[in-house]
């Protein structure tokens, strides 16, 4: 059965087209997190942010995407994934295995922010930035997807293309060393 796409989340009623100003606005900075994440400078996460939004207006203005705006970020995020190994495939002239790109991972923009919220203090950013930056990269993705990105376990699953119990034992076990590493003042998001 075909659905059509639902433009609630973009601000706009069944058969209008999507306000995208008003949909970049409530998801950009997420989507600009989670493309630090996956990059080694600003200027690359933005223009794999861009990429995948060009793709994503695209597919849906086109008629290809059949799910809600819902899983719009979710379509993002995948993009940004599949675009970055891209990236460092032809930088690196096809990495050995995935496990060689998340040994560089630890050292993505480390004097760029991922957090910016003007409500974040700067030692509390720095404090979960270190700490983050500090786990396994599998790990701080998961942390990534599931908290900014708000993402399920399914659905990171599927984005990771790993199993779903997977995903959640990584969550838990980082949201451990999150708690080991980070004073209980600050760990209200738990």
């Amino acid at each position: 059965m075909k659905r059509e796409p639902s433009n609630e989340a973009a601000g706009c009623r069944q058969g209008d087209a999507p306000d995208w100003e008003a949909w970049l606005d409530a998801h950009g900075a997420r989507l600009l997190l989670y493309a630090r994440q996956q990059t080694r400078t600003e200027a690359d996460a933005e223009d794999l942010l861009q990429t995948a939004l060009v793709q994503l207006v695209r597919t849906v203005e086109g008629g290809k995407f059949r799910m809600s705006s819902a899983q719009w970020p979710a379509y993002v995020i995948s993009c940004i994934r599949r675009d970055a190994c891209d990236l460092y495939r032809a930088d690196r002239r096809c990495r050995a295995s995935a496990a060689e790109a998340a040994e560089v991972a630890p050292k993505v923009h480390e004097d760029t922010p991922w957090l910016t919220s003007a409500a974040d203090a700067a030692h509390d950013r720095l404090c979960l930035e270190t700490a983050l930056r500090a786990m396994r990269p599998d790990y701080a993705e998961v942390v990534v997807l599931r908290v900014w990105q708000e993402l399920s376990f399914r659905e990171i699953a599927e984005i990771l293309g790993e199993p779903m119990p997977t995903i959640a034992s990584r969550y838990r076990a980082a949201m451990q060393m999150l708690r080991q590493q980070l004073t209980p003042d600050f760990l209200d998001f738990s």
